[in-house]
């Protein structure tokens, strides 16, 4: 395994960037101030490109209604190419085309932020912010993080205008769907909605999770595991999936000790080390070893299909984990900069409580606890049992209709 993982993005570019876009915000508004938007027109977006909860939404408003126009707005030629091979009517979001068809689209479904779509033509559409994880960090006007501006940060100009733009746009918002009654005054405080805005409908995204029952759910996980690493057979799968850092390197890098460590512990268990970073990520995971590979998004965009064949997760603070909990399986908790983390990027729910009071700081300690849970029966139990008190506190439903009831929801708002 042999891979760096570049730093595409952090909050202060997208902020710096976002506040000289503000005459072109201004423009846009004037623009769409008196057109017409078309109830029968959905416009979707995603950071991840053709996947997520757009892609689960898109399909949902399909069945229920085949009259809707459905269009994705794609950044990428990749994307163009992926939408022509589903069969989605696509536009370049950067172009005329996306302006005008996110302009007149009645009902416009982001994952992300308004960059999904032409971030310009926004103005009168009803939005549905599906959001891309429920929310263990703290997010937009709740963490300082979300908020900062480089250099210009010591620029209290700058900073209130950043505040007000982010408090402008998430008002925006007509519904914001979430996985239980757990994340309501989260998304609610983040994203300045009301509980009537920020609706417990299910996660789009997640439906994957609960779609058939679990035997088959695994097995077509397991393959879609094989085909990124050949080879895998019925060998036991541990998933690393370590957070963003807003640029920071991943501090849970083991040390080439510890990679030695790994290996040993995989060959002795008839077991593979996946490591998944953020599609955000900053991190040199360069590692040499049958037993150890790397699956980045641009390997696997979507790691929901995933889950059911992963036997153990290993994770920080990624959402990850209320999805993963869904399978039952344990999981361990590796957070080595977690006094830093929480100061400066700040955590809803306490983190003891999360992990149950268990987590490591290192990957000796990580191995420490994967060896317990293997020579121990009842420390198995006990992780399983906290697993379940995960997943019944971030999952109402477990129907796997989550889009059907947003796409319901989003039809009564617009009266098609």
């Amino acid at each position: 395994m042999s891979a760096t993982v570049p730093r595409p993005f952090t909050f202060a570019k997208g902020n710096a960037a976002k506040l000289a876009a503000l005459p072109r915000y201004a423009s846009g508004s004037v623009r769409t101030r008196f057109r017409s938007r078309d109830p029968q027109v959905w416009a979707f977006g995603s950071a991840f490109g053709l996947a997520d909860g757009a892609l689960a939404l898109l399909r949902a408003a399909r069945r229920l209604q085949p009259s809707l126009r459905l269009v994705w707005l794609v950044g990428t030629e990749q994307q163009a190419v992926q939408a022509r091979s589903l069969g989605i009517e696509w536009v370049a979001k950067d172009s005329s085309a996306g302006f005008d068809t996110t302009a007149g689209a009645g009902v416009v479904a982001i994952t992300h932020g308004f960059g999904d779509v032409n971030r310009f033509a926004l103005g009168g559409a009803t939005i549905a912010q599906l959001w891309h994880g429920s929310p263990l960090k703290k997010l937009h006007a709740d963490s300082s993080a979300a908020l900062a501006l480089g250099p210009l940060s010591g620029v209290p100009a700058a900073r209130t205008l950043m505040r007000q733009a982010y408090r402008r746009g998430t008002r925006r918002i007509s519904v914001l769907p979430v996985a239980a009654d757990t994340f309501v005054p989260w998304m609610c405080s983040a994203f300045d909605l009301s509980p009537q805005q920020v609706r417990v409908l299910g996660e789009p995204r997640t439906d994957v999770l609960f779609a058939g029952p679990p035997a088959g759910r695994r097995a077509a996980a397991r393959d879609l595991l094989q085909r990124a690493v050949p080879g895998l057979g019925g060998r036991r799968v541990v998933l690393y999936a370590p957070t963003w850092r807003d640029g920071e390197p991943d501090p849970g890098i083991p040390t080439q000790r510890q990679w030695r460590r790994i290996d040993a512990w995989c060959e002795a268990t008839d077991s593979v080390l996946l490591v998944r970073p953020h599609p955000l990520g900053v991190g040199s995971y360069t590692h040499n070893s049958r037993y150890v590979h790397l699956v980045p998004p641009t390997l696997l965009p979507e790691s929901m299909p995933l889950l059911w064949g992963v036997d153990t997760l290993i994770t920080d603070y990624s959402s990850m984990l209320f999805d993963f909990a869904v399978t039952g399986g344990p999981m361990v908790f590796l957070a080595p900069d977690l006094e830093h983390y929480a100061a400066t990027r700040g955590l809803y729910p306490d983190y003891a409580q999360i992990t149950g009071g268990r987590w490591r700081t290192d990957w000796d300690g990580v191995l420490d606890r994967l060896e317990r849970l293997d020579a121990e029966p009842s420390a198995l139990e006990r992780a399983r049992a906290h697993t379940a008190r995960i997943a019944a506190l971030a999952h109402r439903h477990t129907d796997g209709r989550s889009a059907h009831r947003v796409a319901s929801h989003l039809l009564e708002l617009t009266g098609s």
